[in-house]
């Protein structure tokens, strides 16, 4: 009758360790579900409140210099960073090398809402005829415009 104690003692004892080691797997992918829900909400709050117009004259690309200028407002309520703005034109990334961008009034690299981003576009990568510009935030989100130089 002592076999039957000892053996029952030790299945309970190995159950009470697989037990253990169950919830403390469960609570570790837990623990990632978890984590991963907080980051992705989070950045989809951040898109939720990030919102560009560009709010140049399609029919008047005006010019400064060697470079096109197009004129983006941020409508939404989050704060930008212009160094991670991309810019396209007919689909093509336009580097960095052909563009400059500055925060109109300010000069700041912060783009606030409310605020105008002045983004010069180099000429030589705009030939004359039907264009297609288009506005990347760092979010996501972007704006797209139609016009003819």
């Amino acid at each position: 009758m002592s076999d039957v104690g000892a053996s029952h003692v030790i299945f309970f004892a190995a159950a009470m360790v697989l037990a253990t080691l169950v919830v403390g797997v469960i609570s570790v992918n837990i623990h990632s579900i978890s984590d991963a829900s907080i980051s992705s909400g989070t950045a989809l709050s951040k898109q939720i409140k990030t919102d560009i117009t560009i709010i140049s004259d399609s029919s008047q690309i005006p010019t400064n210099g060697s470079y096109r200028v197009f004129y983006v407002k941020n409508t939404g309520k989050t704060n930008l960073d212009i160094n991670q703005v991309n810019v396209f034109v007919d689909g093509k990334y336009i580097t960095d090398g052909s563009t400059v961008l500055k925060v109109l009034d300010t000069g700041e690299t912060t783009w606030r809402e409310g605020e105008v981003l002045e983004v010069n576009v180099a000429s030589s990568e705009i030939s004359s005829g039907d264009h297609s510009l288009r506005i990347i935030t760092e979010n996501g989100i972007s704006d797209t415009m139609d016009f003819r130089i």
